[in-house]
């Protein structure tokens, strides 16, 4: 993912000693050209990770939307507790909590409270919406000048997947942040009218934003095949956002890393050529 290749970059540039998990040779070999050592393997598959976990302090666990999600990093967590890891800095979903209506939320909360009492050294990243996450939304722009939101003239404090990374890195090399809860937001709070507006100055052309109801919202992503619990999450998470005219960002960023944070008109800028 995004996050991943981004933190794979920093700990390669930093000449950080470090394996990648990857699930086979074809996306091995792009990263085993340039030096950087691979373990093939999947959650589930417990002598691989084990084999992966060798000679390894910290680990970054992100993995990608599972139904098996709590039974995946439970498991890996206890594996990585036998192996002798000292350390798991987690990316969960934003408002993780158990008992949420809310799949993805309800799990990683399951998950972060395993965590949490697994005896293990511990830091938890909670991220707010990507602004890459408008890649997904190419098709329409190229083709239409236009991408379709639900979340109407709500503000939510969407993050760079950079900057996520970024703080991830730096959990990694610190201790002082150790078992904390920490929630990842960009630097202000903004609507889709303004990431149009950022967007359409960044490519030089007029970029709309066509607000639909939640439901042909949802309908919309399962046409794109998005699996139906994802898509209704993603719907049920846009509802609690809508209920707040502005979701306020939070400062923790900065209480992890140095680091200036991207802002809405450098992520359209740099990522200008995607929507031409």
């Amino acid at each position: 993912g995004t996050i991943g290749r981004t933190l794979v970059s920093l700990l390669h540039d930093h000449d950080v000693h470090f394996k990648v998990l990857v699930r086979n040779e074809e996306k091995a070999k792009p990263l085993n050209d340039i030096g950087i050592e691979t373990c093939i393997g999947e959650l589930g598959d417990w002598s691989s990770i084990a084999s992966a976990l060798s000679n390894i302090d910290s680990v970054f666990l992100l993995t990608g939307p599972s139904m098996n999600k709590v039974d995946e990093q439970n498991g890996f967590i206890d594996l990585a507790k036998k192996e002798g890891i000292r350390k798991i800095v987690k990316i969960p979903a934003v408002g993780a909590q158990t008992g949420s209506k809310v799949h993805l939320a309800d799990w990683h909360g399951q998950i972060e409270d395993h965590l949490k009492n697994s005896g293990l050294e511990y830091i938890i990243l909670r991220p707010h919406s990507f602004m890459q996450n408008m890649l997904m939304h190419l098709d329409t722009i190229k083709n239409q000048n236009c991408f379709y939101e639900s979340l109407g003239d709500s503000k939510i404090p969407m993050i760079d997947t950079r900057d996520i990374a970024q703080a991830a890195y730096d959990c990694l090399m610190r201790d002082d942040l150790n078992n904390q809860t920490y929630v990842l937001t960009g630097p202000s709070s903004i609507s889709f009218e303004e990431m149009t507006k950022a967007l359409s100055n960044a490519t030089d052309r007029t970029i709309n934003c066509i607000h639909v109801s939640a439901e042909a919202h949802n309908q919309g992503m399962k046409a794109a095949g998005v699996p139906d619990w994802l898509a209704d999450d993603l719907t049920a998470m846009r509802s609690d956002w809508n209920q707040i005219p502005v979701n306020e960002p939070t400062s923790d960023f900065n209480k992890i890393s140095k680091t200036k944070q991207y802002d809405v008109s450098q992520f359209a800028k740099d990522h200008a050529t995607y929507f031409t």
